[in-house]
């Protein structure tokens, strides 16, 4: 057994498609492996800005040989009525480069047919590879593709060399021009030359004395080590910045953290633009003590190793100098003029190109959230009024204007409106009014900024399609998706009895459109959602679509009947019910029905019996649904289980008599309704 590795060395790799792409190349390498029956054992995907690493350990030197059966033509095509060969049998043999007394008959699922064994030889796992890796790199997915030479070779960014060894043996393949070796490369700043690598083995190690820690974890490890460490020494804590340390990790070979100070007075900044200012500019990490309040330090982290640390601290404290000066001028100017100044001003700036100003943005989230507010108790109309008012005017100050705050939007009108007295609950609504951002970031927490943040959100969605930005399968430039799912997710945190149609409906009109077709595919996105947030809280597929096949639109009411409908399932009627209601959807299905049943065409008893058990519990069904106690509702029409199933076995539904057949249908047609109320049942899967 022996370890096989494979590097594709390049110019830096951009640091957010690092990890996914090492991670595809092995996964798709152990699928090459476990296709060709080659045993190995443990994987690991490396990885540095220069460098797409695979090493697994005890690869097979070889696929095993193998007797296989190979099928071929039917027996009574092979032989004739005395048994002997035909001319099919012959040629399927030769074929193979076997004699004919070498076929067998063999019993298929399809009949008698005649087989040849034939013995497949062993072959090296380095001719595997190389034949196949060429095809595994050259169609690795990467959002943007690059071609450097006069081939039609494309990746990533330019392939610079090639590491490729089980073992000892070098596997050898060419792609972009480059030739598959023994050698790679380690830190540019440290060392020019090649390094050779004798054996899979040895990678690691002999890389990290070339100032190269190709482990992604192992860098993570030290980084989080040292920047604790510095942190100490002027009696601090790192900020927990996952996505930074992510960033880090994924731009550095060899990461070099260093303490670096900054004057007190910028201390003044809001913590928020201050994080950002080294964050987002310098990549550092701010240092902050025991009870969160931030100190005048910060922590950069260099790739070069064996750096003069002195010189480097200075350059980092001389940018952020001028980057927190610029921060500090901007949020001073920006108090001395307000808010409520820029809102007029937002009539000159453009929102959407030909559908409207970010000033009539503004009144339609006054509206928007005016509306939303009469489905939400205790919402305070007058103070989120104020934030809708408000929300959108800090992108129109210096700081947020500034290329390098626009992060910034939305937390800082709540931290302006803050410093310039507003409502506390009117700073809090603008600060979240953008929440959530993206699947990791926090929903609203406040009443106001939930609402508010509904409104954004269905504006934005509302527009977009207008338009004509509509998402296709693979792309969502304008992230309407995830728009679609903040929305959502507010409105089930929260309970809210918010009619997602009628809201999109009142959208619509405050855009001045009648749209239908629009609004149709507005549902239909808000629907999709719906169901894949029902699945990520543990709703069964055929659950949620029982539910969303009714009346779905009120996102709260819906989950609550997915819940009650799976706490049904333990139910042993549970099965029976299902079935009748499949037979109900299955009969009425192409069936134009309305109007109620008249009684007096009732022939059999089982058809009364069901009429009168249907109306004598609509009344109390319907008081449960007013109550939404779905559990309870669903007993109710779990109650008409025996009445359904005599009304089966005793009535022939589709009979002769015209009058007779349109009643029994609506007699279906009632009894489904009562259910649609809940759920359609017939989508269950048993």
């Amino acid at each position: 057994m022996d370890s096989f590795l494979l590097e594709i060395g390049t110019e830096e790799l951009p640091p957010g498609v690092i990890p996914g792409a090492a991670e595809e190349l092995k996964r798709r390498i152990v699928n090459l492996l476990e296709e060709n029956g080659v045993r190995f054992g443990a994987g690991e995907a490396l990885f540095s800005p220069r460098r797409l690493t695979v090493l697994i350990k005890g690869v097979a030197k070889e696929k095993p040989s193998a007797v296989v059966e190979v099928q071929g033509p039917p027996k009574r095509v092979s032989f004739d009525s005395d048994g002997k060969p035909t001319k099919t049998a012959m040629g399927f043999a030769a074929a193979q480069g076997k004699r004919v007394e070498d076929l067998f008959v063999k019993e298929t699922a399809k009949g008698d047919y005649v087989f040849v064994k034939k013995e497949i030889p062993a072959v090296p796992t380095a001719k595997i590879l190389a034949e196949h890796l060429p095809e595994v790199i050259a169609t690795l997915p990467f959002p943007k593709l690059m071609r450097w030479n006069e081939g039609n070779f494309r990746f990533s960014r330019p392939v610079r060399w090639i590491l490729c060894l089980l073992g000892r043996e070098v596997v050898p393949f060419s792609i972009g021009g480059v030739a598959a070796g023994n050698v790679t490369f380690g830190h540019r700043n440290f060392s020019e030359g090649p390094v050779v690598i004798s054996e899979a083995d040895d990678y690691e190690q002999l890389l990290e004395s070339y100032k190269v820690i190709v482990s992604p974890q192992r860098r993570r490890s030290l980084l989080l080590e040292q920047l604790t460490q510095l942190a100490r020494e002027v009696n601090g804590l790192i900020v927990n910045d996952e996505e930074l340390i992510e960033e880090t990790v994924n731009i550095t070979e060899f990461p070099v953290p260093i303490l670096g100070r900054f004057e007190p007075q910028y201390l003044k900044l809001p913590a928020e633009v201050l994080t950002t200012a080294l964050r987002m500019h310098q990549r550092c990490f701010s240092v902050a003590d025991r009870d969160g309040r931030l100190l005048p330090y910060f922590i950069a982290v260099a790739n070069t190793p064996d750096c003069d640390q002195g010189l480097v601290r200075r350059g980092y404290e001389r940018a952020i100098e001028s980057r927190l000066r610029d921060a500090l001028f901007f949020v001073e100017n920006d108090l001395k003029t307000g808010l409520e100044s820029l809102v007029e001003e937002e009539r000159r700036v453009v929102w959407i190109e030909g559908l409207s100003s970010y000033y009539e943005k503004t009144i339609r989230l006054r509206q928007l959230a005016s509306f939303i507010a009469e489905s939400v108790p205790d919402a305070d109309k007058a103070l989120l009024d104020r934030a809708a008012y408000l929300c959108k005017a800090d992108l129109l100050t210096q700081l947020v204007r500034e290329k390098e705050f626009t992060s910034l939007q939305g937390v800082m009108g709540g931290i302006y409106a803050r410093l310039l007295g507003e409502n506390e609950m009117v700073a809090q609504a603008i600060g979240e009014h953008y929440q959530p951002k993206g699947p990791d970031d926090g929903l609203p927490k406040t009443v106001l900024g939930g609402i508010l943040s509904i409104a954004d959100k269905i504006d934005n969605i509302i527009g977009t399609y207008l338009t004509g930005n509509i998402p296709t399968g693979s792309e969502d430039p304008f992230a309407v998706r995830r728009q679609a799912s903040g929305l959502l997710l507010i409105i089930l945190e929260n309970g809210w009895q918010i009619a997602v149609d009628e809201l999109v409906q009142k959208g619509l009109e405050l855009f001045g459109r009648g749209d239908e077709k629009v609004r149709d595919m507005v549902l239909q996105l808000l629907q999709e959602r719906l169901a894949a947030i029902l699945s990520e809280k543990g709703v069964r597929y055929d659950v949620a679509n029982a539910v969303l096949k009714t009346v779905w639109h009120t996102p709260s009411e819906a989950l609550a009947r997915a819940r009650a409908l799976q706490n049904l399932r333990t139910s042993p009627e549970f099965s029976m019910l299902v079935i009748g209601q499949k037979r109900v959807a299955n009969i009425l299905r192409g069936q134009e029905v309305s109007g109620l049943p008249e009684p007096k065409l009732f022939v059999d008893e089982a058809e009364r019996a069901l009429w009168e058990k249907a109306r004598e519990v609509e009344p109390e069904l319907e008081r449960m649904l007013r109550k939404r106690d779905y559990d309870a509702a669903l007993k109710i029409l779990l109650s008409l289980r025996e009445s359904i199933d005599r009304f089966f076995d005793d009535v022939l539904v589709m009979c002769e008599d015209e009058n007779l057949r349109l009643n029994r249908l609506r007699l279906l047609n009632l009894v489904r309704g009562l259910f649609a109320r809940v759920a359609d049942l017939s989508e269950i899967v048993l």
